[in-house]
């Protein structure tokens, strides 16, 4: 038999899960209890203990255990080496989940292999996208990753038989999250979120650990945060303190033989709520935004719930009730969200099987979700294309642009936040689009498509409509913004010189203008290749004549340029534009063996042909094979026309009789080899 879904709160400090069966929701107990902490704690044997033992464990062995991993998941850095193993947020997350798992199956009688995971609305594509890796390590399909006030809502509200739009303040251990919804019988909307994943009860309980770290730092005149084993006691001992001010006016706090001595402080819950006020007074921040963004103010809002074991705190009941009205408190405020998420399973996975059911519910995305680009000497800006608060699932696209001539690749680096500029964002993913054919800035045309699913994780892709060819990438996001930079560019320039007769005042100029060109590749460190084509119509001869010097490292280049010298291969003259120059361009463009690299051409003659034919022969040539040539030759005749309609950039070579200056002609080169903005 085919167990039932299940829903899950994964929490930072607990987590729940919940069973919807036969029209009713039930807890699921682990270990006799509907709570289990999320705590993760490995014996010297290797043996794994989940929930509260490995809670009351990591009191005495701190470093072996993991608490509050929901706290970095997603940020792809933190790790933690346990005797000889290294664990990473996920791995935690997968072990907390499939002891759930277990507890859910034998609780129900069958095997459960599915589950509504939720996540604080709060949290990023990141942390949403290595939760369901997570799920998906445990041994579950993961159905749909579920806000977590969305869940609370739903819980709140299926079959109240009343319109309303309520306001969840959700405060748990390690994240807050605020959401608006508009309900309608059991269809749930959300009309606007906000939070702070990095907000929750671990933050009061950690004020209060810092109070009596510095009373117990005074009195035995020691370093106590170096202490491990102590900062741990001191944690739990605040953590209750905490739990019995939301009872109590006051609370003692006793720890005997603790570095020596002993610790013995009264706590009242005015000093308790003179630390928290700050924290509070952030949620409260958050509230009034949420507002402001949902078009409503707190007379608008039939019903404040609160969710999360935070919500026990009075001052939190007091302040939402100055800010918005008095709140509604659920039964088991630990409960709601893992309750929600247990009906929305239910829901996905057999729709039909409750009368109660089907629901309806929409969710909208946290952050402004978008790319970076460029607009004048700016490289950083945040361009938005799913603005915050926008209805999921849903897709969009925008068009960019290449930023410079010839820009063969563009970095699509996706961000998600608040601010103007990326670096003030969280970069969620990337990847390079590669492959444009050499063109003019502002040619190419540049389509990125957001696609936002259910789960509110993320697509994107990226496609380049270009008159010379379409190009389509399947994407595969690089989760590390370091991993997305350029790495050293990869190309071959390979030059065709003309050696006739007439290049006599400019041969020199050339072959010194090449070598200081050669010098400042390397000087570069670009991962570049030099290549030289020269050519000639010998006496007496209709067909060209031409070396090849493959090409090498810019080092070999500097011999093969020393014995470029005028008439070595004839001397009447090098006329590209006419016929007999075809098979020329032909030859050169052959020398280019590897497409997988840039491939740039340098035309250098000052002598041209005009054969309408030719041209265009040469020109299909040059645009078929994907070359970018850039000319010093002669203006207003085929030389220029050649340069311009594959992208490159042309220089007159009268303009510097006897001395030819590759300056300028290397600083469009490198930006060609290095650019990679979207405008």
């Amino acid at each position: 038999m085919m167990g039932y879904p299940i829903g899950i709160d994964l929490g930072t400090t607990n987590s729940v899960a919940s069973v919807w069966r036969r029209g009713t929701l039930e807890a699921i107990p682990i270990d006799g209890r509907t709570i289990m902490p999320s705590v993760v704690s490995i014996r010297a044997d290797g043996t794994v203990l989940i929930g509260q033992t490995a809670k009351a464990r990591a009191i005495s062995e701190p470093a072996n255990s993991v608490v509050s991993a929901k706290r970095v998941i997603g940020d792809g850095k933190t790790t933690w080496e346990i005797l000889g193993h290294t664990y990473n947020p996920i791995d935690i997350s997968a072990l907390i989940l499939r002891r759930l798992r277990d507890a859910a199956t034998a609780h129900i009688g069958s095997q459960v292999t599915e589950a509504v995971i939720t996540v604080p609305a709060y949290f990023n594509n990141n942390q949403k996208r290595d939760t369901k890796l997570a799920g998906e390590a445990a041994g579950f399909s993961v159905l749909q990753l579920l806000p977590e006030p969305t869940a609370a809502a739903i819980s709140y509200g299926l079959d109240k038989g009343k319109d309303q739009t309520i306001l969840v303040y959700d405060l748990g251990g390690g994240t807050f999250d605020v959401s608006v919804l508009k309900v309608e019988g059991n269809k749930f909307q959300v009309l606007a979120v906000d939070g702070d994943f990095q907000l929750g009860g671990d933050d009061f309980d950690l004020l209060l650990a810092t109070y009596l770290t510095e009373k117990l730092s005074s009195r035995t005149r020691s370093d106590v945060k170096r202490d491990l084993l102590t900062m741990q006691r001191l944690k739990e001992a605040a953590e209750r303190a905490k739990i019995e001010l939301s009872e109590s006016d006051e609370t003692q706090i006793t720890i005997p033989e603790i570095m020596g001595t002993s610790l013995d402080e009264t706590i009242s819950r005015d000093v308790f709520q003179t630390m928290v006020t700050p924290l509070i007074d952030r949620t409260i921040a958050k509230v009034r935004a949420v507002l402001l963004a949902a078009k409503l103010t707190a007379n608008d809002i039939d019903r404040v719930i609160l969710v999360g074991g935070s919500t026990r705190i009075p001052l939190v009941k007091q302040r939402i009730a100055e800010a918005v009205k008095e709140p509604w408190i659920a039964d088991r405020v630990d409960e709601a969200v893992a309750q929600g998420a247990a009906i929305v399973a239910g829901y996905l996975s057999s729709p039909d099987v409750d009368d109660r059911l089907p629901i309806e519910f929409s969710n909208v995305t946290a952050f402004n979700l978008g790319v970076r680009a460029s607009s004048g000497n700016d490289r950083d800006l945040f361009n938005i294309l799913i603005p915050k608060n926008s209805a999921i699932p849903t897709v969009t696209s925008q068009e960019f642009t290449t930023y410079q001539r010839n820009q063969s690749s563009v970095e699509v680096a996706v961000f998600q936040g608040e601010k103007p500029h990326c670096a003030d964002n969280t970069f969620i993913g990337g990847f390079h689009l590669a492959g444009i054919p050499p063109a003019l800035a502002g040619d190419p045309r540049i389509q990125v498509d957001f696609s936002m699913d259910d789960s509110d994780l993320l697509t994107v892709r990226a496609s380049c409509n270009h008159k010379r060819q379409e190009l389509t990438l399947d994407v595969n996001m690089i989760s590390s913004e370091e991993d997305l930079r350029p790495h050293a560019p990869q190309a071959d320039i390979f030059f065709l010189i003309d050696t006739s007769g007439s290049m006599g005042r400019e041969i020199e100029g050339v072959k010194k203008s090449c070598l200081t060109f050669a010098k400042q590749v390397i000087d570069a460190g670009v991962d570049c290749r030099l290549g030289l084509m020269d050519f000639d119509l010998p006496s007496s001869s209709s067909s060209y004549r031409w070396e090849i010097f493959d090409p090498k490292e810019p080092v070999d280049f500097t011999k093969a340029i020393s014995v470029l010298r005028v008439g070595r291969l004839g001397g009447m003259g090098c006329y590209i534009g006419n016929a007999n120059t075809v098979p020329v361009i032909d030859a050169f463009l052959k020398a280019f063996n590897d497409k997988n690299r840039l491939n740039i051409g340098i035309l250098i003659s000052d002598e041209v042909g005009n054969d309408a034919n030719a041209t265009k022969q040469i020109l299909n040539l040059l645009q078929t094979s994907g070359i970018c040539l850039h000319v010093v030759g002669v203006k207003s005749s085929c030389h220029e026309q050649l340069a311009k309609s594959t992208g490159g950039q042309f220089w007159n070579i009268f303009d510097s009789r006897g001395q030819i200056d590759f300056s300028i002609l290397l600083s469009a080169i490198a930006t060609e080899i290095t650019s990679l903005a979207l405008r």
